[in-house]
């Protein structure tokens, strides 16, 4: 990983090289058939966007000498997980499915919003521990903070004392935010734009379509959503039809399955918007990045008012990934 690291003219803080040298240490005693141990099923990361969680992550899951691993983006685990269940199979069966016999399972974004998908990590977590698979999670919150809404955290209160007692819990504290280093290219995700006030010859020559007379229904399972024109190369939404309708993470990941270029036109500050709102916007930007769709923005909206006055704790995400869009200014 400091290979990793000095390629891309990264120097890990103490905390990074602490976490680093912990997972190794892990797959040593995995490798070496150590007998496992309180606190040592894994690890739980969690800390800022920014703050180098997925990248060390995903480097040693890279580098990991195992045939049977996984690492999987947490809306996708549970997206497929759900699809089994209905099915026909019971939930264990689906959770034996969906791990695949891993030895080690990398988890991305570990956060929750759902109390469907929170009632399926307690018997998720026990079955992971149970057959020793080794669980490498990271999230912008500590366990304690997941699920926070007051109606369910307690019934999750279960799965938060499994994992304290069978994951080691580490923060990445650090000031620095690597996204806006610019060290690195962050794929398709980052080579669209954030159009503010865009000119119609701005448009034209980064070819963003035009809206259509009327919305067009766009069938995704067994809702209809209302795109501005016709799906083609480009999924064109305004944020209206995309996000203060009822959509779920289970319509945008069924629609980047088919679409890897989105455009959602007049995203205005989202503190004027529900937090109900909010959180599909940021739900829609979570599952565009980990699925690297090219995504372009128009707004008429400074980028550091866009999220400003939101207390929702995962929008610190959202304005980390949006920096990462190229800026396009036209007239005011």
């Amino acid at each position: 990983m400091q290979h990793e690291a000095h390629e891309k003219g990264l120097t890990l803080d103490a905390q990074q090289q602490a976490l680093t040298a912990r997972l190794d240490a892990l797959m040593a005693r995995m490798l070496a058939g150590a007998p496992r141990q309180a606190q040592g099923d894994g690890l739980y990361v969690w800390g800022l966007p920014g703050r180098g969680k997925t990248f060390i992550v995903d480097a040693f899951f890279h580098w990991a000498p195992l045939e049977k691993k996984k690492r999987v983006h947490f809306h996708h685990f549970f997206r497929q997980l759900h699809q089994i269940i209905a099915a026909g199979n019971s939930v264990d069966e689906a959770i034996a499915a969906s791990i695949d016999g891993c030895r080690l399972l990398c988890f991305d974004e570990f956060h929750l919003h759902d109390i469907g998908d929170a009632m399926l990590i307690k018997p998720l977590l026990t079955q992971l521990f149970r057959d020793g698979v080794l669980l490498v999670a990271t999230s912008n919150h500590p366990p304690e903070n997941l699920l926070a809404n007051p109606l369910y955290h307690q019934r999750f209160a279960p799965s938060i004392a499994l994992m304290r007692q069978h994951l080691t819990i580490i923060g990445l504290s650090g000031e620095k935010d690597y996204r806006t280093l610019r060290h690195e290219q962050h794929g398709p995700f980052s080579t669209g734009g954030l159009l503010l006030n865009a000119t119609p010859a701005q448009r034209r020559a980064l070819a963003l379509p035009e809206a259509a007379a009327a919305p067009l229904p766009l069938q995704v399972g067994y809702r209809t959503l209302e795109t501005l024109s016709p799906a083609g190369e480009m999924l064109h939404f305004s944020f209206r039809a995309l996000c203060e309708a009822p959509t779920a993470v289970m319509d945008y990941l069924a629609l980047c399955d088919r679409y890897s270029s989105w455009l959602i036109e007049d995203l205005p500050p989202l503190a004027r918007v529900s937090p109900a709102v909010q959180q599909r916007f940021i739900n829609v930007i979570d599952v565009l990045y980990d699925r690297q769709c090219r995504l372009f923005l128009t707004t008429d909206c400074p980028l550091e008012s866009l999220t400003q006055g939101v207390e929702l704790d995962d929008i610190q995400r959202t304005a980390s990934r949006l920096t990462l869009l190229p800026l396009y200014q036209g007239q005011a």
